[in-house]
């Protein structure tokens, strides 16, 4: 029941634009904001055991409550828009947090698969590190851009979309490049 939970929780919390978009049609910012705090609360508690593998999680929920409670005590829907800001903000504060504090977070998901991995692939996995943190701050800006200046249907569009597909384009090209990387690596260790 818990995993279910979990699974059902990350799925709200992923279609966050569109459950906004949507939710404003049938409660107001301040009812809206108490069921999005709520769902926050419960996904913090449902991954505690597993926050120092996920280390995320928290500052991104703490953020993102904070933005929400701004609708909230305002009524408005400014802090619906502009949680997925702080949602970039804390990212990259915890990616960038590991870069300077290694391991890094990427090279701590690389050693569930390989355990032994070499110099080359930790500093491969400080530069994936790195492409992540532009991608935040790039992000961040962007979806500054749909909260102050576009209408909700355009903040909706980016961020519950174009910026999901953003991030799967990453991951693919990101795997990719692995593949060459570590195919070139076994070559020069013949």
């Amino acid at each position: 029941m818990k995993l279910i939970t979990s699974i059902v929780v990350g799925i709200l919390l992923a279609l966050y634009p569109f459950a906004v978009y949507f939710g404003l049609n049938y409660f107001s910012p301040q009812w809206l904001s108490i069921i999005i705090l709520s769902i926050l609360i419960l996904r913090v508690f449902l991954m505690k055991n597993a926050l120092n593998k996920m280390p995320w999680i928290l500052p991104a929920s703490l953020l993102g409550g904070a933005g929400i409670l701004i609708s909230t005590f305002t009524n408005s829907f400014i802090g619906f828009k502009i949680y997925p800001i702080l949602i970039s903000f804390a990212m990259l504060s915890v990616f960038l947090y590991s870069y300077f504090k290694p391991p890094t977070l990427i090279e701590t998901f690389a050693r569930l698969k390989e355990p032994d991995l070499n110099d080359k692939g930790v500093k491969y996995t400080a530069n994936v590190t790195l492409v992540w943190c532009v991608f935040f701050v790039i992000n961040a800006v962007i979806s500054s851009y749909t909260a102050f200046f576009t209408s909700l249907e355009t903040w909706m569009i980016y961020n519950g979309f174009i910026s999901y597909i953003i991030m799967a384009c990453i991951m693919g090209i990101e795997f990719l490049v692995r593949l060459q990387v570590k195919k070139q690596h076994k070559k020069e260790a013949v």
